[in-house]
């Protein structure tokens, strides 16, 4: 069977048309939802470039359903009452047809969109662009509904514009895609730090006076985009229009760094001085790893792996591997622990098309990504909440240990 626009050649068009940079502009990020990651649609072989071109996947629940697209960041496209957003939560729902694109259920599309904008701020219908008519395009308008007329699997075009609408508050999912969209490029698959006196030196040598770059160089260690990332991904620093900024918690590293060492040259040059050091955070200097651990435990991922420590622990399991971290983690908050473990280019391996966890994909070290057993473990094994670091060794992900160093509840 021959199909040019059935629903999921009809979403790879309207995704591009709305995040045509995504994968250059940093404001950007969308998810698909998983039902996308199936094989076949209604008898048409997707292809496994639309798969591609549909990818991240993850699960997509909202109160009013499931759309079939998540998007974070303003789209390229016109949008209405768009200084009301900055930063929009956007939805698309599409439809298509396996043989006949006329026959595209448009105004279906258009009162699910708008179902979702409670809890979003733009919605839109994509359809083929035959298959819309004045009537369809007449209660778009009505509903605030944006939509986007699909000509081929590679070209469309706004046909009506969406509105941004205020939403409620955001959904659990929402959440999740939204703190994605803000770390997603610095992170690019990996923690970027495997020790916490490398985030915390950028912090003193932004504060410092001199050179910020040269300063941490010299310093701290020579790699100051991944410092710079890290600093950042923590909330230490606010990567502001204007440069760079400490926020109240970057403040309040710096004003520990005079209270310990009287300047922050001199806690610079203490920093120096641990360059190299294989000892543990927590045994090399307590008190600055006290406040790394403050800072760590306010990053939502360490949040998530701790919560999914003590459930296991309470359950019995006191030392747990990365695929028991998993799963736990997937049921306390599925779509950030899809966003935090799994290597974008194989969650259609570990994501049903119904959005569960294949768990028998948990037991493949390759579907993890390296900075969650490797760079991010250690971090959390030198701040003190858990008993061992990380390795880069594939070959071991299954087998290292994951226990948190002092559990909240005991059995």
């Amino acid at each position: 069977m021959t199909a040019t626009l059935a629903e999921p050649a009809v979403l790879a068009a309207a995704k591009e048309t709305l995040y045509p940079g995504q994968n250059t502009a940093s404001e950007q990020y969308t998810v698909t939802e998983t039902q996308f990651t199936q094989r076949t649609w209604g008898g048409w072989e997707i292809p496994a470039e639309i798969r591609e071109r549909l990818s991240p996947f993850n699960t997509i629940h909202l109160a009013g359903g499931e759309p079939d697209l998540l998007g974070i960041g303003m789209p390229a496209t016109e949008v209405l009452n768009e200084n009301a957003a900055t930063n929009p939560v956007t939805v698309i729902e599409a439809k298509g047809h396996n043989s006949d694109p006329s026959e595209a259920n448009v105004a279906r599309g258009i009162n699910q969109a708008h179902g979702h904008l409670a809890e979003v701020n733009l919605g839109f219908v994509a359809a083929p662009i035959e298959s819309v008519n004045d009537r369809e395009r007449a209660l778009a308008r009505e509903l605030n509904v944006g939509i986007i007329g699909v000509e081929s699997p590679q070209k469309a075009t706004i046909v009506e514009p969406a509105r941004v609408t205020g939403a409620g508050d955001f959904s659990t999912t929402v959440d999740a895609i939204r703190f994605q969209a803000s770390t997603h490029r610095l992170t690019e698959g990996s923690f970027p730090v495997n020790h916490p006196k490398n985030y915390l030196g950028y912090v003193l040598s932004l504060a410092a006076s001199g050179d910020t770059e040269k300063l941490y160089s010299k310093y701290v260690i020579n790699a100051v985009r991944q410092g710079r990332h890290g600093a950042i991904l923590l909330n230490l620093v606010d990567d502001t229009p204007r440069g760079e900024d400490l926020t109240y918690l970057g403040e309040e590293v710096a004003r520990f760094a005079r209270e310990q060492h009287g300047s922050l040259e001199k806690a610079l040059e203490q920093f120096n001085s641990w360059t190299g050091r294989s000892t543990r955070f927590t045994e090399l200097a307590p008190r600055w790893a006290q406040i790394a651990r403050g800072v760590a435990i306010r990053y939502r991922p360490t949040q998530l792996v701790v919560d999914a420590l003590e459930k296991l622990h309470q359950g019995g399991i006191k030392t747990a591997s990365i695929a028991q971290v998993a799963k736990t983690a997937a049921d306390i908050n599925p779509p950030l622990t899809v966003e935090v473990f799994f290597s974008r280019n194989r969650r259609e391996e570990v994501l049903t098309p119904g959005g569960e966890i294949d768990e028998s994909m948990l037991d493949d070290p390759a579907v993890y990504k390296s900075g969650v057993h490797f760079q991010y473990k250690a971090q959390l094994y030198h701040v003190g909440l858990i008993t061992s670091g990380g390795t880069d060794d594939k070959l071991g992900v299954l087998s290292d240990e994951w226990k948190l160093e002092q559990p909240v509840y005991s059995r």
